[in-house]
């Protein structure tokens, strides 16, 4: 009876009349990388191939139906588990490539495939981000200071505001003439704002706001305004920089309309502030 390595070797024997690529050991890592587990598939290998996409499968539920992007600690795990997860099944499956008739490749490969398998990781990582409703984005202005400063890139949930509406104080992401913007909900439809040396007022009642920041000389109109009455279907907003942000206080701005909300914000995760929060 053969040896169960024999039986290993004689599965990765090519057929008659094939003939060896010396770039199939690097199309297998590639493609490993992609779809961890099918290489070792294809070269006979059974069972790593089915475990690794066993493994795959646990990545693809975290992005969905989990969706754990929508967490700071969940964005972290599951990127890192899907490097680490594509890394090693590209590799292995390199490694894992020759025949009977063939050398085994050389390691030094691996210098150039190893950051190729990371391009690929990154690039169906974003792909799968996308689809599942996320996005990211970096903040140009100083508008939402302190809340959000300028150079934050963030992580927004795109279907957040698909089965239900903004609430006064939510952070929104809305789209106007193709640009995107981030602005806290102070007023709905139906309410009255009004300001009063920068103290808010919404239906009579004084908002207390401790996202607020004021470092600025602002306009005599940016401090002190209305009483405004939001109609139906639009909001009234206000950047937290409230001596630097081009808003509804201004007539030229106006107020949003309710379905130009594209998504919420969720948390900073790369600046020197990784993981704060967006409330």
């Amino acid at each position: 009876m053969p040896s169960s390595l024999s039986e290993a070797h004689a599965s990765l024997e090519p057929s008659p009349g094939s003939q060896y690529h010396p770039f199939r050991p690097a199309a297998f890592c590639l493609l490993s990388a992609a779809v961890p587990g099918i290489a070792h598939l294809a070269v006979g290998q059974r069972r790593k191939g089915t475990l690794l996409l066993i493994f795959f499968a646990v990545p693809l539920l975290g992005f969905w139906p989990l969706r754990v992007l929508q967490y700071y600690a969940g964005f972290v795990g599951l990127f890192c588990s899907w490097i680490v997860l594509g890394i090693y099944a590209g590799c292995t499956a390199f490694l894992s490539s020759r025949t009977q008739k063939t050398e085994r490749p050389s390691k030094w490969w691996l210098v150039v495939l190893a950051p190729a398998c990371v391009v690929i990781l990154s690039l169906t990582g974003a792909a799968l981000t996308r689809l599942t409703g996320f996005r990211s984005f970096e903040i140009p202005s100083t508008g939402m200071e302190p809340t959000i400063r300028k150079g934050d890139r963030i992580v927004a949930d795109m279907h957040y505001y698909r089965s239900r509406a903004p609430n006064r104080g939510d952070t929104i992401l809305f789209k106007r003439e193709n640009i995107f913007y981030v602005k806290r909900v102070i007023a709905a439809g139906g309410d009255s704002v009004e300001g009063r040396n920068q103290v808010i007022y919404v239906n009579g009642k004084k908002l207390y706001e401790s996202y607020v920041e004021h470092i600025g000389d602002a306009p005599e109109w940016a401090n002190t305004f209305g009483p405004v009455s939001v109609p139906t279907g639009k909001f009234f907003v206000m950047g937290d920089n409230r001596d630097y942000s081009l808003d509804s206080r201004s007539e030229d701005y106006g107020f949003v309309d309710q379905p130009s909300t594209v998504g919420k914000p969720l948390y900073v995760f790369e600046s020197d502030r990784a993981g704060q929060s967006i409330h």
